[in-house]
Parts: structure tokens; sequence; C-alpha cells
């Protein structure tokens, strides 16, 4: 019986290693590894854009719409008011010159704000952040205290951070499903992940 020396299964073993980084082997590393990454970034961002906890609307001394109003967000705010009927409606709208060419979201052009119990009025600035400061003023004048924002899905998380950071009340914060394609949750994610770190380093309003 023939053994091989141990600087024969040495060459054998780097043999076997030069093989494994083959070109074929390193081009299929460089093709999986984006995807890789890319899958690792959309399950990361499932329970922060798409999935977040949402919060309990119910028992609601001010129901807060920040902007823009879209109808999805309205119509939630009306469900939650049909349940506290008390509960007053504060609306984060864009100044009227703004929105030129686009669609519209000042009190001129929203039914809704002429209506008992309403109240619309722009942020400064006009930034999630420059809502909290919204609510803080409008809190100076009424007495408030649980409200309940309104925004869409993918804005939940970063909401719930900046109105924590920025708002010592009582906010608890729900979203609206709304129908998005693939590339506007690409741009979702992109967006929110930069403005989540903006608002980590910004100071409140």
């Amino acid at each position: 019986m023939t053994t091989s020396s141990p600087r024969g299964r040495t060459a054998r073993a780097r043999r076997r290693a030069v093989g494994s980084h083959s070109p074929g082997s390193r081009l299929l590393h460089l093709a999986l590894s984006p995807a890789i990454a890319i899958f690792a970034a959309a399950a990361a961002g499932l329970p922060v854009y798409v999935f977040p906890p949402q919060g309990d609307p119910t028992d609601a001394d001010l129901v807060y719409v920040i902007g823009p109003p879209e109808q999805q967000r309205l119509a939630l705010a009306a469900a939650i008011r049909a349940v506290d009927s008390h509960a007053p409606l504060l609306i984060s709208v864009s100044d009227s010159r703004a929105g030129r060419g686009e669609q519209r979201f000042d009190a001129s052009t929203l039914e809704v704000c002429r209506r008992r119990g309403v109240t619309c009025a722009t942020p400064d600035p006009f930034t999630t952040a420059g809502e909290t400061r919204l609510l803080r003023h409008y809190a100076t004048e009424h007495d408030t205290g649980r409200t309940v924002v309104v925004t869409f899905t993918p804005h939940v998380a970063r909401t719930r951070f900046i109105f924590a950071k920025c708002y010592a009340g009582d906010v608890t914060v729900v979203g609206v499903d709304t129908d998005l394609t693939l590339l506007d949750w690409v741009y979702e994610y992109a967006y929110q992940s930069a403005a989540f770190v903006k608002a980590w380093f910004s100071p409140c309003p």
C-alpha cells in the first residue's frame, strides 16, 4: 500500500483551491452579490416600510392628517372621527402657491377645510418635522390630549420617530395602504432611508 506524502496532499489541496476560484465561479459570485444585497435590504425594510407597527386609533382627542392630505388619508381620518366624534381634525396643507402643474392640497381647494371642527394650516417648514411644530403650536391654543397622526404606510415609522423626538405629547401613528408599483417601492425605500438619516441628525424646528 502506498501513502501520499504530506507534500503531495498539500499540492492537491492547493490545486482544488485554485479550481474553486475559476473564472466561472468568480463571475457567478459577482452576479449573485448584488442580488443578495438587494434581497437583504428589501427584507430588512419590510417591518419598517411595508409592515410597520400600527398604533391604536381609538380614544383620539385630535386627529391630525399630515401632508399631503390625499383622499385615502382623509377617509381614514373620517372613520376615526366617526368613532370619536368629539375629536377635532387638524390637516397639514401646502401653501396655496405650491404645487403648480400638480394636484394641489391647499386650504382653498379642500372642501373639508370649511367644515366645523376642522383646522387646516401650513407647517413651517413644510416637512414632517415642521408638522410636529405645527402640532406644538396647535396644542398651546387647544386642549389636546391623545393625537392620532394619519399618514401613509411607508412613512409610519419615520413619522413615529420624528414625533417622538420633537413632540412631548401623546401621539400614535397610523397609515393608509397605498397602491405602489415596484418602482414606487424602490423609491420609497431609498427616500425614507435617507430621510431617516437626516431626521436622526437634524434638530427639531
